[in-house]
């Protein structure tokens, strides 16, 4: 992406307001918080580019640190889902640590609409 593309991106951003917001959580298993939250922070941003996206939030509470929650911001529940079933969803999460193990049945994905802010 070009300067000119991300200055043009970035200003559409800043006025474009949330329709929908998807929050997942999950919860660590294996003691790798450390590097749960370095992966997320390294991130490569392939969400960035997807039509619609507008922020991601990560957010990990105090008073349990392996427990993950990620916010994303979106213009409409159908940029999100058309994102959600492609292949750069996917590629996105490659990044993920190896050796990682998650608390079964601790996963949640769920849909808000973004009233106001």
């Amino acid at each position: 992406m070009s300067t000119e593309q991300e200055i043009q991106r970035s200003a559409t951003v800043a006025t474009a307001k949330p329709e929908f917001v998807a929050m997942s959580r999950f919860v660590i298993a294996n003691g790798m918080e450390d590097e749960v939250k370095a992966a997320f922070r390294g991130r490569p941003g392939l969400v960035d580019q997807a039509p619609g996206f507008l922020r991601m939030d990560v957010l990990s509470p105090l008073d349990a640190p392996g427990e993950i929650w990620i916010m994303t911001y979106w213009t409409d529940t159908e940029s999100y889902r058309l994102w959600h079933r492609s292949h750069v969803f996917h590629d996105a999460h490659k990044g993920i640590p190896k050796g990682l193990k998650l608390a079964p049945g601790e996963q949640k994905l769920r849909e808000f609409e973004h009233v106001c802010a």
